[in-house]
């Protein structure tokens, strides 16, 4: 018997050092600039807040070729830095498409000229305003406008931004539909 538990103990002890021998392999974590943790993203559009000015450097490392800005002029002159000269120092297209109050209403030439900044840009494309809410806005409505979505799945494809379902579906407890008046 103290033979068997001699023999039982050995085995034990070598099997534990040839576990401990075998070296696992390190896994590389990738990690993504804070600011773009907090982004919602379809494909290679990503929508979200007003980059604060450490966020400019990160953005080139993380893949962005294009920035497309719904603020307004006075809203970037609140700004302590310049959006523009930074995102050009960092060699990533700019467009500011303002949008908001009565000198920069929402309308369907806003739209267009969306579209028309969306058009063969290669990589990843930031939209922001001052929380996403505009930019998430103007990209529901290209969806529908310009790929076919419907309204429906255009706003549910906003969902994570916040933006629908609107509150008063959690207050009716029921789901809402949306259509475009004739």
């Amino acid at each position: 018997m103290k033979k068997i538990l001699l023999v039982l103990t050995t085995l034990l002890i070598v099997n534990a050092q040839a576990q401990a021998q075998v070296t696992k392999p390190k896994l590389k974590v990738v990690k993504r600039p804070p600011y773009t943790q907090i982004l919602f993203q379809h494909d290679k559009i990503f929508i979200g807040p007003q980059p604060q000015y450490q966020d400019f450097a990160t953005l080139k490392a993380a893949g962005f070729s294009k920035v497309i800005n719904m603020r307004t002029p006075k809203e970037m002159e609140e700004l302590k830095f310049y959006e523009d000269y930074l995102l050009k120092k960092n060699d990533i297209d700019y467009k500011f498409i303002p949008i908001g109050g009565k000198d920069n209403p929402y309308s369907p030439e806003k739209l267009a000229e969306f579209a028309v900044a969306l058009e063969n840009t290669d990589g990843k494309v930031l939209l922001h305003c001052r929380s996403g809410h505009r930019a998430s806005q103007l990209w529901a409505a290209y969806l529908v406008k310009y790929n076919g979505k419907t309204i429906d799945e255009a706003l549910a494809m906003v969902t994570d931004m916040g933006w629908w379902p609107m509150p008063m579906e959690s207050l009716l407890d029921k789901k809402l539909h949306v259509s475009i008046a004739k």
